[in-house]
């Protein structure tokens, strides 16, 4: 049995300013009385205590302090009772790249970095948050300097090493870094990236595919380099600088930078055509082969990642405009998966196939819902509600879904969604009971009006005519819109006017022939959305 213990009103100060214990005589005087030993209580007066000093010390050395927000809540958490101290390092490790600098000052050593005050350039200064002594900042800032020198001289050390050579001799050393135990090495993958890219550079019509193919072959090439190993968060930045110095394009050394953006949510997303396709490819790779293993993700377990991947894809595909078919492109790469990995694939090519496009359409539903803040229902209207001519067009134009969920959103906040909600939502509806092909859009060969009992009915028919005429088979969505609000009073009077019908005729022939009419209708909306699944606003 533990002993008991006893609260008290005893605490303690600052280890070094005041390593005597001190009494907290009521809970008011906490954090007084920890001040005044030298503890900053209050951790939000600790970080803007940490980020005031720091650009106040910035100032002094005409330059501007580089306040990571993660590194200042880290620092924040390192220390009782803040002083800045600055310290120095030779100029000349300013030669090498500044993200070299930065991350030996923030990753390893959590000091502030400092740029000058009119550019981007760094100044050979850095601040630390010392813990320490504040009277003793020369003697903090000296062992300081001995530490980062040293760091600083193993980064060019590793810089110089690794520039001996060009960035394509370091493939071969790929063979021996395994990307997964049943997948093979990573060189693996460069050769199953570079053949995505070029299907990818197929579908959009790239000119440049030299660029794209030798920025795929390049991609990994900096992970086997002395200063990645040593730094594996500047993976890509390297293989940037690297391709640059021994001779590869702008075009190609930016795309090895840019494949593995975005890094996590708010990252920036890749700007060149390059650097989209290398990383789309990089990432529908990891996506196939671990899905093929029978690896995917369940609940909160996603140890490769593959949410994020997948979402990255939509997202570069949506920022970029690229006119890509997924669809397509999964079951090539699904193909070549099964073709190559057949002896550790878990899924059959179908099921594959169906887990990723089921994956990819939770993607979409999701981004569409939470970051482009569509109305669920105007999402499941656009995804079809697990209808298969929807799913499939969703992964054939990643454009058009999002497209024509953004203008169900906006149609629905000037109202025009309301103008024609009732009419086309009822024949959607009473339309699923006929048996009219959803791709019938010319109303002439499925009507017969000799069967018309009805003007309504022949209103209705030319009405459909009209509009047939108008949209041609086109994806103008603002054109249908307009086409269906002018149709919605003959609709109604169908429906309910004083020369109205019912549907559902006893006679079998005419109950079809106005459920065809019916279907028409119910096609042309579909160019746009399922109208059965939109609610009522």
């Amino acid at each position: 049995i533990r002993d008991s213990y006893k609260s008290d009103r005893i605490s303690w100060g600052h280890r070094v300013l005041h390593p005597d214990s001190i009494s907290i005589p009521n809970p008011e005087s906490y954090v007084s009385a920890l001040k005044a030993a030298f503890v900053e209580v209050n951790s939000d007066d600790r970080q803007t205590l940490i980020k005031q000093q720091a650009e106040e010390a910035a100032k002094q050395i005409n330059g501007v302090a580089i306040i990571d927000p993660d590194l200042l809540r880290e620092v924040t958490n390192l220390v009782e009772y803040p002083s800045a101290v600055v310290g120095k390092f030779d100029a000349e490790f300013l030669e090498l790249p500044t993200e070299v600098i930065t991350t030996e000052m923030e990753s390893h050593q959590r000091y502030f970095p400092v740029q000058k005050a009119d550019s981007s350039d760094l100044l050979p200064y850095f601040i630390t948050a010392s813990n320490g002594d504040p009277k003793k900042a020369d003697i903090i800032a000296a062992g300081n300097e001995r530490v980062i020198r040293a760091r600083l001289s193993d980064g060019k050390f590793f810089f110089d090493a690794d520039r001996k050579v060009p960035l394509e001799a370091y493939l071969p050393k790929l063979e021996t870094v395994t990307f997964q135990a049943d997948l093979g090495s990573v060189r693996s993958k460069v050769d199953r990236i570079i053949g995505i890219a070029a299907q990818l550079c197929t579908q959009l019509n790239v000119s440049d595919r030299a660029s794209v193919e030798q920025a795929a072959l390049l991609c990994k090439a900096d992970l086997v380099t002395q200063m990645v190993g040593e730094f594996p968060e500047l993976q890509g930045v390297m293989g940037q600088k690297y391709a640059l110095a021994c001779g590869e394009s702008e075009t190609v050394a930016t795309a090895i930078y840019e494949h593995y953006l975005p890094r996590g949510a708010g990252d920036d997303l890749p700007q060149t055509l390059a650097g989209q396709i290398v990383g789309i490819s990089d990432r529908l790779d990891t996506l196939v082969c671990i899905f093929g293993l029978g690896l995917i993700p369940s609940g909160s377990s996603d140890p490769f990642a593959l949410r994020r991947a997948a979402t990255a894809i939509v997202n570069i595909t949506w920022a970029a405009n690229l006119k890509i078919d997924l669809n397509q492109l999964l079951e090539q790469i699904v193909s070549s998966f099964s073709a190559n990995y057949a002896s550790v694939q878990k899924l059959a090519a179908p099921e594959l196939l169906k887990q990723l496009q089921a994956f990819f359409l939770q993607r979409v539903e999701t981004l569409l819902k939470d970051e482009r803040s569509i109305d669920y229902d105007l999402v499941n209207a656009v995804l079809g509600e697990n209808d298969p001519d929807y799913t499939a067009r969703a992964l054939q134009n990643l454009l058009d879904v999002r497209d024509r969920a953004e203008f169900l959103q906006a149609i629905r906040t000037d109202q025009r969604l309301a103008a024609i909600y009732e009419t086309v939502n009822r024949a959607s509806r009473l339309a699923v009971q006929g048996t009219l092909n959803k791709q019938q859009l010319d109303p002439v060969p499925v009507i017969r009006p000799e069967l018309f009992e009805k003007n309504s009915e022949k209103a209705f028919f030319a009405a459909l005519q009209q509009l047939n005429q108008t949209m041609q088979g086109q994806a103008d969505y603002t054109k249908l819109v307009e086409a269906l609000s002018q149709i919605a009073p003959t609709v109604s009077a169908f429906f309910d006017g004083e020369d109205s019908v019912l549907v559902m005729d006893s006679n079998p022939e005419i109950k079809q022939n106005r459920l065809n009419l019916l279907g028409v209708l119910r096609n042309h909306a579909r160019v746009l959305a399922d109208f059965g699944a939109v609610r009522k606003a």
